[in-house]
């Protein structure tokens, strides 16, 4: 079963602040999006948008990703199911900010991304369970 899933968005200096805050709501209501300030390498100020999504919420965005995200890179995301679970139960994935922004789902490689972590709740906690329930789930 899937516990909660946590999305990040850092918003550099040179970015507007609501437009990161539309694509992470894309995902997450508004009103869910908490904002932290951290001070960049070279002392320039970073935004960090941070949500949280539990149980319903939770399985309406696995829809999302199921139904939206392209055909090549939903397989892409199911063939790297291991490669992407963390220990037992952390399973992580980056979706394109500019992307979402548009409405748009994509997987990315980018820093310049929605991070994503899914915690996979298995009792007792195995990563083959939580490789089972991923594979079922997405």
């Amino acid at each position: 079963m899937i516990d909660r899933i946590s999305f990040r968005a850092f918003v550099a200096a040179t970015e507007d602040e609501g437009r990161v805050r539309e694509a992470l709501a894309v995902f997450a209501p508004l009103d869910r999006i908490t904002a932290v300030t951290a001070e960049g390498h070279f002392g320039n100020e970073i935004k960090i948008l941070e949500a949280v999504l539990r149980r319903k919420e939770a399985a309406a965005f696995l829809q999302i990703l199921r139904e939206q995200l392209s055909a090549e890179d939903l397989e892409r995301l199911r063939r790297e199911i291991p490669d992407r679970l963390e220990g037992d139960s952390h399973f992580h994935l980056r979706l394109d900010k500019q992307a979402a922004y548009k409405g748009l789902v994509r997987l990315t490689n980018s820093k310049d991304a929605l991070d994503i972590t899914i915690l996979v709740r298995t009792y007792p906690a195995r990563r083959e369970s939580a490789l089972k329930i991923l594979s079922e789930l997405i």
